[in-house]
């Protein structure tokens, strides 16, 4: 028969073979991607009960290293958690530096400003950027006041203001 050539029975072996393991590496690379994306709990816990409203007074800063933010008492109905990370360098901690006159060698200069020592920039006490290379205010977190207590989340991560466009990526929260 001219034309037909017939296949040995090796080559059907080969084919039995080459689907199953086609098909196992496709699924473990989605497993993988996955895995991947999937969100993953973050190390240490992410709820702060910082207590009764009555412990911070209006203007008050406090820092809290473990949940790697600062709550900051603006009013007698307002509270913000500000990210002690910079949004520059993200490994970098912004302290809250509360003799530090902003602007410099200015007579009208105010005192109490979040410095990022990593990269120089200086934040308000609302987290929004005034001086240096970060591309954005400080991140947030959210805050409830329950009852006469202040709770704060870390898990529920907001992005600090930043021109359009600018990549949102949560500073890390490990010191």
């Amino acid at each position: 028969m001219g034309g037909m050539a017939r296949v040995g029975s090796g080559s059907y072996a080969k084919r039995w073979l080459i689907w199953p393991a086609l098909i196992l590496a496709v699924l473990g690379t989605v497993a993988a991607a996955i895995l991947f994306a999937w969100p993953q709990d973050s190390p240490g816990r992410t709820r702060f009960d910082m207590g009764s409203i009555d412990a911070y007074a209006v203007g008050s800063v406090t820092t809290v290293e473990e949940g790697a933010f600062h709550l900051v008492r603006l009013s007698d109905e307002e509270f913000i958690a500000l990210s002690s990370r910079d949004s520059h360098l993200r490994k970098c901690v912004v302290n809250w530096e509360p003799d530090l006159v902003w602007p410099p060698r200015s007579g009208d200069g105010s005192l109490g400003w979040f410095r990022a020592y990593c990269s120089g920039t200086v934040f308000d006490t609302t987290g929004q950027r005034e001086f240096g290379p970060s591309p954005r205010d400080l991140d947030r977190y959210s805050v409830a006041i329950v009852g006469d207590r202040v709770l704060v989340n870390t898990g529920l991560f907001v992005c600090g203001q930043a021109p359009a466009g600018a990549p949102c990526e949560p500073a890390m929260t490990a010191p």
